[in-house]
């Protein structure tokens, strides 16, 4: 485990409370159990009615910001869901679906790798997925996942938001989608689902939240006595694996996948990266060195090459999406 990743590790730990996990417990039953339907993950999503803000022009982009109601039962506070786009000037054909991180609250951490895919012609697409950023329930000192329920929750309505968001610019893009940790598997899960070819490019991405929460650092912030005690442990565990990539088709595009890993990376086990890897077929995994965080911080030029070769890739497929 790279030293950064185990500073980490004692900060979630001993730090503030925003940096516990699951301090409300189990949460409302019915919500904890979406995460094993995977019948409502593969469904077919709504269309989108999108509100745009004006758009601003830059030297070497054009920024625009929307908003459209949510499409899951999600809290009054997250009911309004909120995207940006950033596309080079002149436009680019290529859009990639950003999705968010653990406690990836706004567009700034995610604009950052935008700023990357900018200079190699890939536009983004940002949401604010429920619970997080403008859509958060509580007080920026209050970790906004109280429950599993609530993990349940925003995780549903993280994917079907995303999955509307492609269906929705598909036709006059060919969209992509890609995000690091939590995100990456969110992206994951979302870009398998599509129902089209999509770019995929998982970043720093477990197949399924359980081995990321039971086994990597991030297991040191879960409050047992909230759960019923570490006798809970194997049913948090089946609950939060439930919802696995592994567990939905290849897709006919999966050959497309680029996926990015850290070697000493505490928060995503190895094996939950191969396993996803392995499940896909014809992906490509790319090992680069360090931890969780300076994979991140260090290496964005390399996530962002991931992200262009699997559009590269994505063009040889079949099925073009329509209207390009």
């Amino acid at each position: 485990m790279h030293p950064i990743d185990r500073v980490a590790a004692v900060m979630i730990k001993r730090g503030p409370e925003r940096l516990r996990v699951f301090p409300g417990g189990w949460g409302d039953e019915k919500y904890v159990a979406q995460l094993n339907d995977l019948a409502t993950l593969q469904a077919a999503p709504p269309s989108l009615e999108i509100s745009w803000g004006p758009t601003k022009h830059l030297a070497d982009r054009t920024v625009r910001d929307g908003r459209f109601p949510a499409i899951t039962d999600v809290p009054t506070t997250a009911r309004t869901a909120t995207i940006r786009i950033i596309e080079p000037a002149p436009r680019s054909t290529r859009l990639c679906l950003l999705m968010a991180a653990w406690n990836d609250h706004g567009y700034n951490t995610r604009q950052q790798l935008s700023e990357e895919l900018l200079k190699r012609g890939v536009g983004s697409l940002i949401l604010e997925i429920p619970y997080y950023g403008s859509r958060r329930m509580v007080g920026p000192d209050d970790q906004p996942i109280q429950t599993v329920a609530d993990f349940a929750r925003m995780g549903l309505g993280a994917i079907t938001e995303g999955r509307a968001l492609l269906a929705h610019f598909r036709m006059d893009y060919q969209m992509g989608v890609s995000g690091y940790s939590m995100g990456g598997n969110i992206g994951a899960l979302v870009g398998a689902a599509a129902g089209f070819p999509v770019a995929m490019a998982p970043l720093a991405a477990s197949h399924a939240p359980g081995p990321v929460f039971l086994d990597g650092v991030i297991s040191n912030g879960i409050q047992w006595q909230a759960l019923g005690g570490r006798r809970q442990e194997q049913r948090l565990r089946e609950v939060l694996t439930a919802a696995s990539v592994l567990r939905l088709p290849v897709p006919s595009w999966s050959d497309a996948a680029v996926m990015v890993a850290a070697r000493r990376d505490g928060f995503i086990p190895t094996s939950a990266v191969e396993h996803l890897h392995q499940h896909w077929a014809g992906s490509e995994l790319r090992w680069q060195s360090g931890g969780h965080a300076t994979l991140l911080w260090r290496q964005r030029a390399a996530l962002a090459d991931a992200v262009t070769d699997s559009f590269d890739r994505i063009e040889g497929c079949s099925t073009a999406p329509a209207g390009l």
